[in-house]
């Protein structure tokens, strides 16, 4: 079971790296939400190439499809599925899944994400 996940959750990072690389300088650009941007979405409004991290809010667990599964940007100040980040621009650059844990009787793996802004 735990194989099955791991290769949903590879499958579908190569599928978005593949369909979404992008070119130019790998660098780091912080994003301020509440200094720079103030009252605008930061999902959206975010300067092109902006790079952040995201860790997932909650386990990710079989049978859970990996498009709505709910991110958590701190750098944004939001929290995100990977539906509504690609569609406000965002592209997965790395995906990390972590090993697996159980919590009350429930298991699930943690992942997390490296993202860039392309559009």
């Amino acid at each position: 079971m735990i194989r099955r996940i791991l290769i949903l959750a590879s499958s579908l990072a190569v599928l978005f790296l593949a369909a979404c690389s992008t070119t130019g300088d790998s660098y780091r650009q912080a994003f301020i939400p509440h200094v720079d941007r103030a009252g605008l979405d930061p999902l959206i409004d975010s300067p092109v190439r902006t790079q952040t991290e995201c860790k997932g809010v909650e386990l990710f667990s079989a049978g859970e499809k990996l498009a709505g599964f709910k991110f958590e940007c701190p750098d944004l100040d939001v929290k995100a599925t990977l539906n509504e980040l690609r569609d406000a621009g965002w592209r997965i650059e790395k995906m990390n899944i972590g090993k697996q844990v159980v919590e009350s009787n429930e298991s699930g793996t943690p992942l997390s994400i490296q993202i860039r802004k392309v559009y």
